[in-house]
């Protein structure tokens, strides 16, 4: 139905079967979301809210979730919208006392202040693929791009002995970009099977088998291999699964994404990134190797500043800074760089995990925290990262077109990172959640009628703050009152009507926009007749 105020909606049918059961909503926003979080009162008690917390978790060293360190780890933090284009919604930045003094690098921590940014690095190395080869090569196979892998797949028979040998004919590029290509997690530098032993000590008194010399790492102990030493020993290492079994974390698997990517384009990855996402979103603080000066950067004790991660770049060597991550995420919400098509692809999960909040994506972590009211889900599009000394903590939001980013460096830089974000978390989410339901109200509640009055159409919208989405309370359809019991609609009458935004829009220019909306019609009085795993649901996306 469409009127002059421009609200579109759509009908959809549910059938449920319980006595007085909630609604249930649609996956996604409730509502459309807030475009005006920076004048928005509730969000900006919100953050007022945030600053105060992270003080008190600083001065105090301690949150609901464990020990701050408030002494020798520094942070910055940024919030941003998609539609705040300016200046982020929340910056935020703490300078450690024990890191005032360092001999290289900053001691007063600024948003511009350059850090490791360690496994997030795999992000941009994703984001970097789909804006130089978009996403119709990802079900490829990997032997497609990559001759040394073409050369084991036949040589070494993985169907003889697949145990032993990785099927490198059946991993597809998308799997390999995903975790889910049953890889090892490293070969040599990062230390999973080249770790550093006391080289007075007897490796087989720590249990280790004797070792051919040809079975030893010739680059082991944070040294990387030339591209022809690490394909002729990691084409050795056993699987971990078959591909699209399981998602197992490996960091090699970027290092060979970097490598299709090449052999795709020609052009070697650093200038990729550069030319895809640092150039065009003017990026000041990033790099994909060290920087040429440690004048912008923060120096813990202990860290790795200046070691190269050579062509295992895509997996965790980049350097960046919180108003860098934050360009990069409003270029991600906004679909500036990439197509909205080939966006809302990317940002889904690619299989489960053991947790029933936690899926994996491209290399997206994603984890589900509930809003009220309905215990409705909200997915977080995550990647973190951990490099010696620094933590990263990248966040997008779809339902409210919002994310952060937290960068740290110090001792605790991992545990600060993750303790931060869950603080932003149980701070600003139901706040975005409340405001886009205010600004809905706005501009959408109110009676709509049919621009010819002789058709004696009209539809009333409201708001309901115990259940989620807009409401239909009246619906008169060419003389017919829709919502009356004697109406069924496919044999069933609807007690309950609930709008929700399908994130179709069109721009009718000069800021005005047209919003579909997709209408659940429920009967939230029917008995219950089944139970078990296949009896009742929260189904409307069947209907």
């Amino acid at each position: 139905m469409v009127n002059s105020n421009k609200l579109y909606f759509l009908g959809a049918l549910c059938f449920t079967t319980a006595l007085a059961i909630p609604n249930c909503p649609l996956l996604g926003a409730d509502f459309p979301p807030s475009k005006n979080l920076s004048s928005s009162s509730i969000f900006q008690a919100a953050l007022n809210n945030l600053t105060q917390v992270l003080s008190q978790s600083i001065s105090s060293g301690n949150t609901a979730y464990g020990a701050f360190d408030g002494v020798n780890t520094s942070h910055s933090i940024e919030i941003f919208s998609a539609y705040d284009d300016d200046s982020p919604l929340f910056s935020n930045q703490f300078s450690a006392p024990a890191l005032a003094t360092p001999e290289y690098g900053v001691s007063n921590v600024t948003a511009d202040t350059v850090f490791r940014i360690g496994s997030l690095t795999k992000l941009i190395a994703v984001y970097t693929f789909l804006i130089q080869a978009g996403d119709r090569k990802l079900n490829d196979p990997i032997t497609d791009y990559i001759p040394e892998l073409q050369a084991a797949a036949l040589s070494l028979n993985a169907t003889q002995d697949p145990i032993d040998y990785v099927s490198w004919e059946d991993v597809t590029v998308w799997e390999v970009a995903s975790q889910m290509a049953g890889l090892g997690r490293d070969y040599s530098g990062l230390g999973e099977l080249d770790a550093a032993i006391d080289p007075d000590s007897d490796p087989l008194s720590h249990g280790l088998p004797p070792l051919n010399a040809s079975e030893i790492p010739p680059c082991a102990g944070l040294t990387f291999c030339t591209r022809a030493q690490f394909f002729a020993g990691f084409t050795q290492r056993h699987p971990v699964y078959a591909p699209s079994t399981n998602p197992t974390y490996s960091n090699v698997a970027f290092q060979l994404l970097g490598y299709v990517l090449e052999n795709i384009t020609g052009v070697d990855f650093a200038t990729m990134v550069s030319d895809s996402i640092f150039d065009p979103l003017g990026l000041t603080g990033s790099s994909w190797t060290t920087p040429d000066s440690n004048s912008s950067g923060i120096l813990p004790p202990g860290n790795n500043w200046g070691q190269s991660l050579g062509d295992d770049n895509p997996a965790g060597g980049m350097y960046s800074s919180s108003s860098d991550l934050t360009k990069i995420g409003r270029s991600i919400l906004t679909s500036s760089l990439l197509s909205p098509a080939q966006t809302r692809r990317w940002m889904q999960p690619r299989s489960f995990t053991s947790s029933q909040s936690a899926a994996v994506g491209m290399p997206w972590e994603i984890f589900s925290v509930k809003t009220s009211p309905n215990d409705r889900l909200v997915f977080l599009y995550t990647k973190q990262g951990d490099i010696n000394g620094y933590s990263s903590v990248f966040v997008i939001i779809k339902d409210w077109n919002i994310g952060f980013n937290v960068l740290t460096a110090g001792n605790a830089a991992t545990s600060n990172s993750l303790l931060i974000a869950n603080l932003i978390s149980d701070t600003i989410f139901q706040a975005a959640e409340d405001a886009a339901r205010e600004e809905s109200q706005t501009n959408f509640v109110g009676t709509y009628q049919a621009a010819d009055p002789n058709l004696n159409s009209s539809i009333t919208v409201t708001m309901d703050a115990s259940k989620p989405g807009l409401g239909v309370t009246r619906w008169i359809s060419n003389g017919t009152d829709m919502l009356s019991p004697a109406v069924e609609l496919v044999g069933v009458a609807a007690q309950s009507v609930r709008l929700y935004p399908s994130s179709l829009e069109r721009d009718l220019g000069n800021g005005d926009m047209e919003v579909g909306f997709r209408g659940a019609f429920e009967n939230l009085g029917f008995l219950e007749t089944v139970g078990g795993s296949f009896g009742l649901h929260c189904a409307t996306w069947v209907s």
